[in-house]
Formats: structure tokens, sequence, C-alpha cells
């Protein structure tokens, strides 16, 4: 649900209305090609396919579990790693802030009166047994109990190997985020953007200032439709003048230029993982549209 269409229309346009037409914007760079990445109907036929498994992992084993949708409306999961926007997001939905707020709901837990039984619960999630360590690059570790239904589902759809590669990327994709927000290109270019929303009347120092003024304003609404309509004006106020900023400076090749060399740096050495995360990810969205 876009922003505009959540809360009506009036009173919460930017000038301009619409993005001017034109070629469709290439992607917004995210590390490693965005291989970690999924947007939402990816994430719902992956999730959908996973909990299918999961069910009949626990019905092999003697139990009942009930699959569980995954909360749709949850815009803020594709919002981009170094705050990139474009002006047709930005004129439709703004960051997605406040849509979110108004359009995701968490499903009710079908499986909440098994939550109690011990033997459902180690079935699902696994012991501590059967841990599993993982260590990860820059000294991260993560851990999964291989025993448990969760895991057995996840290798099924994705491979046994999944879990390992996915969050070493995440890892890595972490650090390059990082690397690049402090490179001097992209320093030099959010002084720019930082004049550039001064002089447009929205006054920030970083990139990520003004999300920060609208979460700031919609923890003070609260559930007051008159008051989330107002902020709603902010978002789309705020964001249309952001996107214009980055679109005037750059800041989108800014970032490209700067994330191509932390990426040889911090990727060196994983190329033949990336290709394999990469051939994962295909199969696993293969078997799960076409279950």
């Amino acid at each position: 649900m876009a922003l505009l269409l959540g809360l009506g229309a009036a009173g919460c346009s930017t000038s301009g209305g619409t993005a001017a037409p034109g070629p469709a914007p290439l992607p917004a760079p995210r590390p490693f090609q965005g291989v970690t990445h999924y947007p939402e109907p990816e994430r719902v036929a992956l999730h959908t396919a996973e909990e299918e498994l999961v069910a009949a992992c626990m019905k092999r084993r003697g139990f009942t579990y009930r699959p569980q949708p995954l909360a749709t409306g949850d815009h803020l999961s594709d919002i981009n790693p170094y705050g990139l926007l474009g002006v047709p997001q930005a004129v439709n939905d703004g960051y997605g802030i406040t849509s979110t707020a108004l359009s995701m709901r968490p499903a009710a837990d079908a499986n909440a009166a098994e939550a109690a039984n011990t033997r459902w619960r180690d079935a699902l999630l696994g012991t501590p047994a059967h841990r599993v360590d993982l260590e990860m690059p820059l000294g991260r570790t993560f851990f999964y109990q291989a025993d448990s239904c969760a895991a057995d589902a996840k290798s099924r759809l994705f491979g046994p190997d999944y879990y390992r590669l996915y969050n070493t990327f995440q890892v890595l994709a972490d650090a390059v985020v990082e690397k690049v927000r402090t490179d001097h290109r992209y320093l030099a270019a959010q002084a720019s953007w930082s004049g550039c929303m001064r002089d447009a009347g929205a006054a920030a120092k970083s990139i990520g200032d003004p999300q920060a003024t609208v979460d700031k304003e919609l923890r003070r609404a609260g559930r007051d439709r008159a008051r989330l309509h107002a902020v709603a004006g902010v978002e789309l106020k705020l964001s249309r003048a952001d996107a214009d900023c980055q679109a005037g400076i750059g800041l989108a090749a800014v970032v490209t230029a700067a994330q191509r060399d932390a990426e040889k740096t911090l990727g060196a050495g994983y190329s033949d993982e990336l290709a394999t995360l990469r051939t994962l990810r295909e199969r696993a969205l293969g078997k799960a549209t076409r279950s």
C-alpha cells in the first residue's frame, strides 16, 4: 500500500505530484549485487515454501505444525542500505515508514497452543547438544541447531551450505556499507547533499537524518489518525527533497564507485562462495515459485 493510497491524497502530496516520465532508473546499488536481499514477492514465496517444509519435518517426527504466513506490508525491508532514494519512490511512498506503520500487521500465531510443549519446541528449534558454530569473516560467529526442523527446512530448500554462505555475505555486506560511508568520495557527496537539503528547507547533516526525523514524529503520533496524516506529509516533503538532492549530486554513482572499491578489498578471496550463493539462491527461488 503506497503512502498516498493508505492515507488518502488530500494534504499528503508534494509539489509536482508525480515523478517526471523517463527511462526506468537503474536499481540502486547493494553490496555484492544484492545477493542477500530478496524483494517482498520473493520473500513471501520462499517463506511459504520453507514453512511447508517445516510442517512436513514436524509431521515426520510426530508433531503438528501449522505454517505461518509472512507478514506483508513491510516496506522498510526493501530500503537501500546506503539510504539511496529515487524520485518515483519518494513521490509514491516516501521512505515507506508511515505506510509500513499503517499496513503491517503480524499474523496471529497459529502454533501458540504448542508453545509450552518442550518436545514440540525442541523438534522445531533444536537442542543445544546439536549446536553448530560457524566462523564468519571479521571475527563474527553464527550458530544453528542441526537437529531442528527449522534447519532441516532451510537445508532442503536452499541447500546445506546456504546458512553459512548467506551469513558470510551478510557480514561482508555490512562491512562494505560501513566502508563506503567513511569513503572520502561519499563524505564529500554527503556534504553537498546536506547543502542542497538546507537550501530546500529540509536541513539535515547526514543521509539518514530525514528518516530519523520521520521515525521520531511517528512515535509521537501514536495511532492518532490526524497526526499520522501530518507525519505522512512531513515524510513526503522530506523524501522528495532528499531524492531530488541525491539525484542532483549524483549520489548513486558515488556509492557505486566506492562500493566497487570496498568489495575488491573485503570480498577478496570469496568469489567462489559468492557464485555458489547465487546458484543456491536461484535454485531455491525456482523451487519456491514452482510450489
